[in-house]
């Protein structure tokens, strides 16, 4: 039934689009916008505004806001109220009955010392880095299976989770994350956490025995620029698929603009991968097994012939005809395509009970035992997980097109509105094309007006339980404007002069006395009539606890909960934290 849903879904889908191929206009491509357009709020240059606090900079911008509208702060949590809440917050376990009182005598004595020395406690804690890896893992769609109906487990994903925690314990800077995440694989390939982190772009849905490659890889390039966009820009990209945004002014051409930055990227599935040293050992192990291995792989390929044939002809006869074209006669993108037939022929391969194909003949069954027996001399084969990380195919770029009567030819370009020039991209010295690290330099260059508003919004949500901008995926203008655009400006200007380190922004925001206000008081009848949802936060808004935190927390009190430090994900039932559990 779930495989019958799934046809239909993408029936639907794909005839939806051609129907949108025939309909839309992007190909004369907008020349002006209105003034509504250009005055967008999320694309004007960030203010820098230099004064000399007298309070917290938080407080500042929000009781200048509470008074402009005659309310005030409530008063200040007190210690266990406070220290719950932190906890929470940034290990996302409670705090135990020993530090709650060491806090409160801590609290007696100076508050304002008390609280800065609880933080820099739990931002310390290996635990920060586990809880707020759950929040990143969340937006950039983290999942260990490859969903619908096929689903296979995807074994080496928890290697980015991994990352993830590792980035921000060490307390990486933003930008540093975000570039390594969108190409890491083009700035340092030898480098460990640079390729696990280019697995960014790979955490989509994908559907190992789909015979329709064409589709499927359109579906998997959809996917990457869609959460590109909404991950690192806050921008709904997808609206402008098949034709230019309704509401925001991005045009069709914008999408694939952006989406021809992405357009040559694969997924090595052959890879190994692994430290320096592992790797080193690996490639020993393969310098002298060398011989027996190529011997017994044509004699396993002669043999596999028949079943190769059976795969491949369950595609499309289109795509049958690009598979046996010589390598160097296709393009990038029917290289791509091939690898879409690869991943099944390869999913054939690992399945094949070799003795019983080599019982039925005799002679090639006594070569294959002696090989066998050969490499089975040598020292054990060093166990590396295969490699869950993305890079480009190739140096030449795959093609790019708006779909249309014109089927108008794109190339990297920012949005047509921000009037930029275009981005100056060089193919590296590791074989790719350039383009993914041309677009993260974008990105995270500080005059970028949305990406620093994005994350930094993404850190107020996290504390206050929503953004200061409550539609944290959507800038556009079906979201919600900022209720405090100078805050957010502010903010998105602290985070570049101190280095991008997410930990300084935790420090700001939880020192204020706005984020220290107590929850526990009900709202008078002006807070009921003026701000109703207390978006201008006269007290600290109360918030339920997350579900892994719900876990965590009962398995903290039950004395149960064993710490891990990465590795394979477990199964629901091990006492292990949440975000190690299988997703």
């Amino acid at each position: 039934m779930v495989r019958i849903i799934c046809i239909l879904l993408s029936v639907f889908f794909a005839n939806n689009f051609l129907f949108s191929k025939s309909a839309t206009k992007s190909e004369d491509v907008r020349a002006n916008f209105s003034d509504r357009e250009k005055a967008w709020w999320a694309i004007q240059p960030i203010r820098k505004k230099s004064l000399n606090f007298p309070v917290n900079p938080v407080d500042y911008f929000i009781q200048e806001k509470l008074e402009s509208n005659e309310l005030q702060l409530s008063p200040q949590a007190g210690p266990y109220e406070f220290i719950r809440r932190a906890s929470f917050d940034l290990i996302g376990l409670p705090p135990s009955e020993i530090e709650i009182e060491a806090f409160t005598d801590s609290w007696k004595k100076n508050p304002d010392a008390a609280k800065k020395e609880l933080i820099e406690k739990l931002l310390t804690s290996p635990a920060y880095g586990e809880r707020w890896a759950t929040h990143w893992l969340d937006v950039v769609r983290f999942a260990e299976s490859d969903g619908y109906r096929a689903d296979d487990f995807r074994s080496s994903a928890y290697l980015y989770r991994d990352y993830v925690i590792r980035s921000l314990n060490q307390d990486k800077p933003y930008d540093q994350f975000v570039r390594e995440q969108l190409a890491g694989d083009e700035i340092d390939p030898q480098d460990f956490d640079h390729m696990i982190a280019t697995a960014f772009l790979r955490h989509g849905v994908y559907e190992w025995n789909q015979r329709n490659a064409r589709m499927q890889w359109e579906l998997i390039l959809n996917e990457m620029t869609n959460v590109t966009g909404e991950v690192f820009l806050g921008l709904g990209m997808g609206c402008a698929q098949c034709h230019d945004h309704k509401f925001d002014p991005i045009l069709q051409k914008d999408y694939y603009s952006l989406q021809s930055f992405l357009s040559s990227v694969w997924w090595p599935e052959d890879q190994n991968i692994g430290r320096p040293d592992q790797l080193l050992k690996l490639q020993k192990w393969e310098a002298e097994t060398v011989e027996v291995r190529e011997k017994l792989l044509e004699l396993k390929k002669d043999i596999f012939k028949g079943d190769e044939k059976n795969v491949v002809k369950q595609f499309p006869a289109d795509i049958q005809d690009i598979y046996y074209k010589k390598p160097e006669d296709r393009t990038t993108h029917e290289q791509q395509l091939v690898e879409m037939v690869n991943r099944q022929v390869r999913h054939k391969w690992i399945r094949t009970k070799w003795e019983e194909k080599f019982k039925k003949k005799e002679e090639l069954k006594k070569k294959y035992d002696e090989l066998n027996l050969q490499l089975a001399s040598f020292s054990p084969k060093p166990s590396l997980p295969q490699a869950f990380i993305s890079t480009d195919l190739s140096v030449r770029p795959a093609r790019t097109f708006v779909p249309g009567k014109k089927r108008q030819e794109t190339f990297p370009e920012f949005l047509t509105l921000l009037n930029l020039p275009s981005p100056k991209i060089e193919e590296t010295k590791h074989g790719t094309t350039g383009r993914r690290l041309a677009l993260a330099n974008w990105i995270t260059s500080p005059d970028n007006p949305l990406s620093t508003r994005v994350i930094v919004n993404r850190v107020w949500q996290k504390h206050f339980g929503q953004g200061l901008v409550t539609t944290a995926n959507d800038f556009g203008f079906l979201g919600e404007p900022p209720s405090h655009p100078a805050l957010l400006d502010f903010l998105s200007n602290y985070l570049v002069e101190n280095h991008w380190k997410l930990k300084s922004l935790h420090r700001l925001i939880m020192l204020s006395d706005t984020y220290g206000q107590t929850a526990r008081r009900e709202p008078s009848e002006k807070e009921s009539l003026q701000d109703p949802q207390n978006q201008l936060l006269w007290r600290f808004p109360p918030r339920r606890l997350s579900a892994e935190q719900i876990r965590d927390a009962m398995l903290f009190a039950s004395g149960e909960l064993k710490t891990k430090g990465g590795g394979s994900s477990v199964d629901g039932n091990s006492p292990h934290r949440s975000v190690y559990v299988k997703k």
